[in-house]
């Protein structure tokens, strides 16, 4: 083969690899937890007569998968740590009574069983008095979301 060749099928080998990766569906967090616990952040320095109603029972749809929230974490199979959130917009508009809000959260993932972590983002959007919710798992190529 000559040299041009060698160079084409190293380049496509190469774009192939890149793509597989980059494409690759992300790990599936949630494939073996049934009921998780939250640990929002400053966790100590909240009353547990406020976060338990708030918590404690609440079904949540993630995907085909429902997740019950438990507020202990003795009986949960993972628990859910919220390090960081960031809210970007919170509008309230006098004129149309509509309110508007972003908030955006880092999460980690444990399962209680295996020990193993998974770095989630949590994407909140209140628009037009309906609120659209996402917590997808980090990819380990996503070097630009480390904080």
């Amino acid at each position: 083969m000559r040299t041009k060749t060698w160079v084409g099928v190293a380049a496509v080998a190469v774009i192939t690899v890149l793509l597989a990766v980059v494409l690759w569906p992300a790990p599936d967090p949630w494939a073996r937890v049934h009921t998780v616990a939250i640990q929002p952040p400053d966790w100590e320095r909240t009353d547990q007569v406020l976060r338990v109603p708030f918590m404690d029972g609440l079904t949540v749809t993630l995907g085909a998968k429902n997740v019950r929230i438990v507020a202990d974490p003795q009986a949960a199979d993972a628990v859910l740590v919220v390090q960081s959130v960031r809210v970007d917009l919170i509008e309230l508009r006098l004129d149309s009574g509509e309110l508007r809000g972003k908030m955006s959260a880092t999460c980690v993932l444990i399962e209680l069983r295996t020990g193993r972590s998974q770095v989630m983002d949590f994407h909140l959007e209140l628009r037009g008095g309906t609120v659209r919710a996402t917590l997808t798992a980090r990819r380990f190529w996503e070097f630009w979301k480390r904080g």
